[in-house]
């Protein structure tokens, strides 16, 4: 069968998606997608049902985080892929971010209130489960009380950074969070790198610190494709590629918008099993489920 590509960046209702991993599962497997990594923001435990979703599926089920970062004051993402969701360290690090995430949340509630936008603070946490509580989660509920039209206008009147209801949040700095990454066997990698001001100025950086590879391609990144492979073939560092979806409909962010060519994948799958052997975490399983 040819291969379908590899999706490796999107998100559960674990962290600020909409849909469950076994949801996504099937989204996958409907796009035709080869292969699928389950990155939720500095949460790792919808990985175990992410992958038994995908037993008989024929798809390459496999996980990872996003982790939010503060680099100099940027705040940078940093995708750790293949990565082990039970190695002890990282998951006390992610159970103390999600409660700090709730403080957050507690505190942005707080914010609207006195702005006299009044939201149920225990509905939001219902919603959020046992994710991590996110802004996302906020401009859903706004939108649905019909404060405001969409995500994009909460996040502009309310939620974006220096709004009148933002609240900064705790963030990984960035050699911490490429050490966390690679001691539990999994590849550190630099999301989205348009976002940021000197994207191939952290590269360099993060390569001195152990980063692994960019996300050359994402639907973001439209137009500086070739920048960023070239930045990663001239640092030595690997490709990788994702959607980043969250909810439908999502525009050019559809699960598999962005996919990694078979080579590339290979080269990746490649370097993932050798980091879990040289951190002696347990061994990658990217076999077809």
């Amino acid at each position: 069968m040819p291969f379908g590509g590899a999706d490796l960046h999107f998100h559960s209702n674990v962290s600020d998606g909409v849909e469950s991993p076994a949801e996504l599962v099937r989204r996958a497997v409907a796009a035709g997608l080869s292969v699928a990594a389950l990155t939720d923001h500095d949460a790792v435990h919808g990985i175990p049902a992410f992958e038994a979703a995908a037993a008989g599926t024929g798809l390459i089920a496999a996980g990872g985080a996003e982790l939010s970062v503060d680099d100099g004051g940027e705040d940078v993402h940093l995708l750790g892929l293949f990565l082990d969701p039970e190695e002890p360290a990282l998951v006390e690090k992610l159970r103390w971010f999600r409660q700090v995430r709730d403080q957050r949340g507690a505190a942005i509630v707080e914010r609207l209130a006195r702005l006299g936008v009044m939201l149920d603070l225990a509905a939001l946490r219902s919603d959020v489960g046992a994710g991590a509580f996110g802004r996302p989660h906020v401009a859903r509920a706004l939108v649905e009380r019909g404060i405001v039209r969409s995500v994009g206008e909460a996040f502009d009147r309310y939620l974006g950074d220096g709004g009148p209801a933002f609240v900064p949040k705790a963030k990984w700095g960035l050699e911490e969070a490429i050490g966390a990454v690679r001691r539990a066997g999994g590849l550190a990698v630099l999301a989205h790198p348009v976002w940021y001001r000197t994207p191939v100025e952290i590269l360099r950086r993060g390569r001195d610190l152990g980063l692994d590879g960019v996300e050359v391609f994402h639907p973001d990144n439209e137009g500086r494709e070739e920048e960023f492979g070239s930045a990663a073939d001239a640092l030595g560092l690997l490709v990788t590629a994702g959607s980043d979806f969250h909810a439908s409909p999502d525009g050019e962010r559809s699960l598999g918008a962005r996919r990694l060519s078979g080579p590339l994948w290979e080269r990746l799958a490649e370097a993932a099993a050798a980091r879990r052997r040289e951190e002696g975490r347990p061994a990658l399983d990217l076999s077809p489920r």
